[in-house]
């Protein structure tokens, strides 16, 4: 299998817009991919059915992260303008809450077991005073602000260990957060600059660093964990997204304009695709096995799918 380019998405804007994170709802009427269109203060919604535009989420100040949790029906944004979270049910697009968090907040992660939203807060100016806002979705009130030792990147919670891992730019970590205490459980080293984007299969932890690297990480201890490879990257990524059925990982590389495929369980590049100069966001949906890669000079999505 292989990806291939098969089409563009224009979105409201136009050329030289940015963006930032996407996920996708799946639902059986179709897809629907949502992505942070943070120029435009808006969340775009694209049918990833048709390769559409359908309609854009409004008044979200500086929206950065976007996360949905299929399960409770949520869709969440950090709205970094307006320092606070929005919450929505995703499945009609209803505002349910928005509820205040620290300083320009980005990452988001969703402890499933206790409703809980964590937000990583950059701070004012960014990288000073960091912290995490754990919202309580029902009760749509902050109910734990942790601080953190740098300024906080892609986040997961991790059902197995009952924590939440979040990347660290300075010092290079993954810090684990105990979810039952909102308290550091320990951290992981991750030896490459810059950790940025993160995911989570099986036990093992991925994380794409701005020194070029895909570290992975065994999770299987308790509380620890130590690489198990390093697979080199052409450039310093941000967004990487998971394919469980596939078994692949795909990776934005924002400069020179790149997504890099890797598998999984052999622990090896598959294939790398040229995309656009600043395309750093990608959204993957699973069901018509095509890749989104957002691109700011165009305005638009380029659009891949996997063939063969």
């Amino acid at each position: 299998m292989s990806l291939r380019p098969s089409g563009f998405v224009a979105l409201p804007g136009g050329q030289r817009t940015g963006f930032d994170h996407a996920d996708t709802y799946l639902d059986r009427s179709g897809s629907r991919l949502y992505v942070a269109h943070t120029a435009m203060n808006v969340v775009d919604v694209l049918d990833c059915r048709s390769n559409s535009y359908l309609r854009s989420l409004p008044d979200l100040p500086g929206v950065a992260g976007v996360l949905i949790d299929r399960g409770s029906d949520r869709l969440f944004t950090s709205d970094r303008g307006a320092a606070r979270v929005s919450v929505f049910r995703c499945s009609d697009e209803t505002l349910l809450a928005q509820v205040p968090v620290g300083p320009r907040p980005n990452g988001l992660a969703f402890d499933t077991r206790r409703g809980h939203l964590y937000c990583f807060n950059l701070g004012e100016p960014p990288g000073t005073g960091s912290t995490a806002s754990v919202v309580a979705v029902d009760a749509c009130h902050v109910v734990a602000t942790i601080p953190l030792p740098g300024r906080p990147r892609w986040a997961v919670f991790d059902p197995s260990s009952d924590r939440v891992f979040v990347a660290i730019q300075i010092p290079a970590i993954l810090l684990a957060i105990d979810a039952s205490t909102f308290r550091e459980s320990h951290r992981i080293e991750v030896g490459a600059e810059g950790p940025h984007g993160l995911a989570l299969v099986g036990r093992r932890l991925f994380c794409a660093a701005d020194g070029g690297e895909l570290v992975v990480i065994d999770n299987s201890l308790p509380i620890g964990g130590h690489a198990v490879t390093r697979l080199p990257l052409r450039g310093s990524p941000d967004v990487i997204v998971h394919d469980a059925p596939r078994r692949r990982l795909y990776v934005a590389i924002g400069a020179p304009g790149l997504i890099t495929v890797f598998d999984t369980e052999g622990l090896e590049e598959l294939q790398t695709v040229e995309t656009e100069v600043g395309a750093h966001t990608i959204g993957w949906d699973p069901v018509t096995a095509r890749l989104y890669a957002f691109a700011p000079q165009r305005g638009g999505a380029l659009v891949f799918e996997e063939a063969g």
